[in-house]
């Protein structure tokens, strides 16, 4: 299966659909927070080292790197980035108020479909996912984007695995999307 595609109910098209009318709605920049706001809504930027990002400067050393930009997200969602661009072989999580679609995410996974996002406190957003390809499970999570930080932690708990339960943790980094207006 290629990256970014994906099997379930409804099919990609009606996905693609509902990730982007949830997206249309989200202000200006790729984090797609307002001021103020605590949401977690946004687009992020997958950090690939084992056990994440140590401070904010390594996220802001990836951004630099890669480039990211809202609309590179959404072509990696769909596995259409130019293989010369800084951003080819990154990867990224976008987050609306009824969706979570991580673009590394494999058919029969339990990291995207229909999201329920909680109360944001402290930077704390805890969430209901109900996986496109498991709608009979409902995975809690939480989302953590500190105020001012560079760093987002997204925690996934009780994935089925193996006849038993486990918990995912991965982390992203915020950008800003400079090509567009807020």
């Amino acid at each position: 299966m290629r990256q970014g595609e994906r099997s379930g109910q409804g099919g990609p098209s009606r996905r693609l659909a509902a990730m982007l009318l949830a997206t249309l709605i989200l202000p200006g920049s790729a984090v797609a927070q307002q001021p103020g706001s605590n949401s977690p809504v946004g687009t992020y930027l997958w950090y690939p080292e084992p056990g994440g990002p140590k401070s904010d400067q390594d996220c802001r050393d990836l951004v630099a790197r890669v480039q990211p930009t809202r609309e590179k997200a959404e072509m990696s969602l769909w596995g259409t980035i130019p293989q010369n661009d800084p951003a080819a072989g990154s990867f990224f999580l976008l987050l609306s108020p009824t969706r979570m679609e991580p673009t590394y995410a494999a058919e029969g996974d339990y990291d995207f479909g229909d999201v329920r996002l909680g109360e944001t406190r402290d930077g704390e957003t805890p969430f209901e996912l109900t996986p496109d390809d498991h709608e009979d499970v409902v995975i809690k999570g939480t989302v953590i984007a500190k105020p001012g930080g560079e760093i987002v932690t997204v925690i996934l708990r009780g994935i089925p695995l193996d006849g038993d339960t486990t918990n995912r943790t991965t982390y992203f980094c915020r950008f800003e999307d400079l090509g567009t207006e807020t």
